[in-house]
């Protein structure tokens, strides 16, 4: 099954595969990046929401992690484009004295996707972003606040085991996809699951975002559409960061670079966020 690409992870839509980046081109997108993250955040913390609306695409999904104090129980709650303006343009009062420094760290960028870190005096966010019509985007948010954890970011066995529970679900997600083993993939990802592919409408030539569910990825795994004889699968993962209780990774293997976004949700690492483009280096079918 060397160089499929119609798999489930494409659904029903037919991907067109996106340019490799070439070095001359990766400053600039980075300076892009940047861009885009500090007009989120900062814009934040100066209540300025068109900024905001600037750098953040119209279908983004920014998630974090709560705790319902009925019950003691973590649950996701959500922020939309149109929400998190709105939300922005009434911070003025709220942000007077706070600082208004934002660190921002790219992990990595390549065929029109990137992943980064944007930091500030009360938020902790990863970002997943697309190059969409020459602009980049924040298209996927995960974030938590930007509390001091101290004691638990000393225990070296706590953060270890954390390490090797991000690793596990992301191996779940990819490779669960490709043996076709639907319980494993499940495993893996969080029930509200947000996966987005960067994708180029082949009548119209622009790109769009494409969004499927957990439902759907779990069930054509286990239709197994996109099974790959293992050793073709060429899985790589990267670790980029852990740490209050969310982690970015990213997962490059024969057909697909996925970008992933986990939380630690009721003592279990689950998969939130995906953003992800066939990769360009795969085979064609028949290759």
């Amino acid at each position: 099954m060397k160089g499929l690409l119609s798999t489930i992870l494409l659904a029903t839509v037919a991907a067109a595969p996106a340019t490799a980046q070439s070095g001359s081109h990766r400053g600039s997108d980075e300076q892009g990046i940047v861009r885009a993250a500090m007009d989120y955040m900062e814009g934040a913390v100066t209540a300025d929401a068109d900024r905001v609306a600037r750098g953040v695409h119209e279908e983004l999904n920014k998630v974090v992690v709560t705790t319902l104090h009925q019950t003691g129980r973590q649950v996701l709650s959500y922020n939309t484009h149109t929400t998190l303006v709105e939300i922005v343009r009434g911070l003025a009062e709220q942000m007077a004295d706070v600082d208004p420094s934002v660190e921002v760290t790219v992990f990595d960028v390549g065929n029109d996707i990137a992943s980064a870190r944007a930091v500030g005096q009360l938020w902790y966010d990863y970002l997943q972003l697309a190059k969409i019509k020459g602009e980049w985007r924040i298209v996927n948010v995960l974030w938590a606040r930007n509390q001091s954890n101290a004691a638990s970011e000393l225990d070296q066995g706590v953060l270890e085991s954390d390490r090797a529970a991000v690793e596990t679900a992301a191996l779940d997600y990819i490779a669960g996809a490709y043996s076709g083993d639907a319980d494993r993939m499940e495993r893996a990802l969080h029930p509200e699951l947000n996966k987005v592919l960067l994708n180029r409408h082949r009548q119209t030539g622009e790109q769009f975002l494409y969004k499927m569910g957990a439902s759907n990825l779990i069930e054509g795994t286990r239709a197994g559409l996109g099974k790959l004889d293992e050793d073709e699968r060429q899985i790589e993962l990267e670790t980029y960061d852990i740490s209050k209780g969310i982690a970015a990774v990213k997962v490059t293997s024969a057909l697909y670079i996925d970008h992933l976004q986990l939380a630690k949700v009721n003592s279990a690492w689950k998969i939130i966020n995906v953003l992800w483009v066939p990769n360009p280096n795969a085979s064609q079918p028949g290759g």
